[in-house]
This record gives C-alpha cells, sequence and structure tokens, in this order.
C-alpha cells in the first residue's frame, strides 16, 4: 500500500498548487514519481506574455515552500549520474538537443493550457534505469527540460537554455570543466 504523501496546504490543496503573491493556482501540474509537483503559472516575459509560464516545485512535506527550480537542480543530477550512466545521460542530452532544435513554440493559451508532454514517457522507458536514490527523479528531470525548452522557444532569439544543454554535452564530452556547467546552469549567466 503507498504512503500518502503530504504538502504544505497554504500551497496545494490537494488538487491545486497555489503561490501566495499573487495568490493564482497552477494552470497546469504535473506529478512525479517521488511526489514533486511541478506547477505551471502564467508569466509576463518575453514578446508574447500571455503564452509565457513560470514553473514552481513543491517537493513532499508539511514545511515545505513553493519555489521556481533553478537550472542546477537538473544539471547537478545528471552530473551525478555520469560516473555510473555516461553514455545514457550523453543520449538524454542528445536527445533534449534535437527535441530543442525541433519543437514549436505554443501557439495560444489554450494550446499551453491542454500541453501533453511529449517526450517524458519515451525517456522513462528508455532510461529509467538510471534514476538513483537519494536523487531527484528521471521524470522531473525530463519534465523541466521539456517545458523549459517550449518555454525558451515562445522568444525568437532566446539561447540561455539552448547553450545549458549544448554545455553539459560539451562536458560529457570532455571539452568543458565541470565548473563551467555549473557557471552556465547559473541565473544571469553570460
Amino acid at each position: 500500500m503507498e504512503t500518502a504523501l503530504i504538502y504544505n496546504p497554504k500551497y496545494y490543496d490537494g488538487l491545486n498548487v497555489k503561490q501566495m503573491r499573487p495568490k493564482i493556482s497552477a494552470f497546469k501540474t504535473y506529478k512525479t514519481k517521488d511526489g514533486t509537483l511541478i506547477g505551471l503559472f502564467q508569466g509576463n516575459r518575453g514578446v508574447n506574455p500571455k503564452l509565457d509560464f513560470v514553473v514552481k516545485i513543491l517537493i513532499p512535506g508539511m514545511d515545505k515552500k513553493l519555489v521556481p527550480p533553478t537550472h542546477t537542480y537538473w544539471v547537478v543530477d545528471l552530473l551525478l549520474k555520469i560516473p555510473e550512466y555516461r553514455k545514457e545521460v550523453r543520449e538524454i542530452v542528445e536527445y533534449y538537443i534535437e527535441y530543442y532544435k525541433r519543437t514549436s513554440p505554443f501557439l495560444s493559451v489554450e494550446d499551453r493550457n491542454s500541453y501533453q508532454l511529449e517526450t517524458v514517457g519515451e525517456i522513462i522507458s528508455r532510461y529509467g534505469h538510471i534514476d538513483q536514490a537519494y536523487t531527484l527523479s528521471l521524470d522531473y528531470v525530463a519534465t523541466v527540460i521539456e517545458l523549459f525548452c517550449k518555454n525558451e522557444k515562445i522568444n525568437p532569439g532566446a539561447y540561455m537554455f539552448r547553450d545549458l544543454l549544448l554545455a553539459l554535452r560539451d562536458y560529457i564530452d570532455n571539452k568543458l570543466h565541470y565548473t563551467e556547467v555549473l557557471q552556465a546552469a547559473l541565473p544571469g549567466y553570460r
């Protein structure tokens, strides 16, 4: 029997992930294998602010807070997997570089709000064996990478997320030092 996960009721009412300022509910919520809730909230940036979205996560626990995940979360997770699963991590990164190239931005608010993840099932079926205890679940990593690919595509000429994927691949291929990858994952890099 599965133990029910408990979340801070200030941020999750059992149906909706909520932020406090401004007080709104996520228009879309994904739940990962480890119980992390990934909420999508209306954003206000870029060339088409009505299509922009902000990702925030809530991990299980009565005292946990809703936070925007930094890129360092998923980057460090993949870095931790490299000693044991270098080939698989490179394949995942390459998969998302190719996905980034071919994916299109959302064309409408309805399209964005009803979006069904396109890559997570395939990544889990092909690479689920690399999930490790005490790290993020692979479905979390795949979900946020896919969402960030889609979000960056809303703004023509944006490249920070794409460049981060390329930097991670370069590290795996021994072309960058790990500190350079971590630097690339920091907000405001470049």
